[in-house]
């Protein structure tokens, strides 16, 4: 097992599990496309930054044309649909409820690595997916959809300057949230199989990093000249809205370690490891948004069990 793409991975997770929790309080004073617009615009310039202290920033003619398409292609996936869809999947169910669900991409990404880059799956690893399908069912079951605060909740979504942003559920929207999950996953679990076979042939994951955000950036500046976008976006309550840009702070980190690990390590070796980022996200949760999310012991439960599958899968 890479021991390197094991250290970037974890490192990886432990950012998303950051960011888990910053967008799940960002999420109770803006709308997804709000967060999205924050999130990937900051984004670009770190990773600008990134790909010279990395020496990759000059080396764009090392990638082929077909590469680049790739990168484009895991920018759309990621970061645009994948993200997006994640961020409703947050205001719906919660950041703890929607994890597992997003986590089938794990699923996804396993499917297409072995299809497409002749990647094995051994037995072991089929009992780690059998238990990926259970986490999902645990936290989204009916006798867990009561939040544990709802008076808290409540008090956040009628704080001044929210009226007009996707307020998050104190009653999870369970229908809503599964669908957007899985959308999420899908996307997600495409997303670090065409990284990873853009970057196995040239090995500039962080210069692949930066085309993924730029062609995500110029496709959200197009957004922005649809009717409303920008006043939607200028109307970002910025007191509230510093979740957002925690969150891109942890989102540059994580893409950053994620693109690190896929240049040293199989797909199916980083993504289900990814999943261990439910635990710092459980634990960052409980310290940010304990009035926020539920914490009852089937959606503890379920988190575990989906956790458990992803670590056997690398085993």
């Amino acid at each position: 097992m890479p021991i390197l793409g094991v250290f970037f991975t974890l490192l990886s997770a432990a950012s998303f599990g950051f960011t888990s929790a910053t967008i799940r309080r960002g999420m109770v004073s803006a709308s997804a496309l709000q967060g999205l617009y924050v999130t990937v615009f900051a984004g670009l310039p770190m990773f600008v930054v990134a790909a010279l202290l990395f020496g990759e920033l000059f080396r764009y003619r090392e990638i082929g044309q077909f590469d680049y398409l790739l990168f484009g292609a895991a920018g759309v996936m990621n970061l645009l649909v994948g993200r997006y869809a994640n961020y409703r999947a947050i205001a719906s169910l919660g950041a703890n409820r929607s994890g597992p669900v997003v986590g089938v991409s794990t699923l996804v990404s396993i499917a297409f690595a072995v299809v497409f880059l002749d990647e094995v799956v051994t037995p072991l690893m089929a009992f780690g997916i059998a238990l990926m399908m259970v986490g999902p069912g645990m936290v989204t079951s009916k006798s867990s959809a009561r939040q544990p605060d709802t008076t808290a909740t409540e008090a956040l979504i009628r704080a001044p300057a929210e009226s007009t942003a996707v307020a998050v559920a104190t009653e999870p929207r369970l229908a809503e949230g599964i669908a957007w999950g899985l959308a999420a996953a899908v996307a997600w679990g495409l997303g670090p199989v065409l990284m990873r076979a853009a970057v196995d042939t040239n090995g500039l994951g962080v210069l692949g990093g930066l085309v993924t955000y730029l062609v995500a950036a110029v496709g959200l500046s197009l957004a922005l000249l649809l009717p409303g976008q920008r006043s939607s976006l200028a109307s970002v309550d910025w007191s509230k809205g510093k979740w957002f840009l925690f969150t891109s702070v942890n989102s540059f980190a994580a893409n950053l370690f994620r693109l690190l690990a896929l240049t040293v390590a199989p797909v199916t070796i980083v993504t289900p490891l990814m999943r261990t980022q439910a635990i710092f996200a459980l634990l960052l949760n409980y310290a940010i948004n304990r009035r926020l999310e539920s914490f009852e012991a089937r959606v503890v439960g379920g988190i575990l069990v989906s956790m458990t599958g992803a670590v056997l899968i690398v085993i």
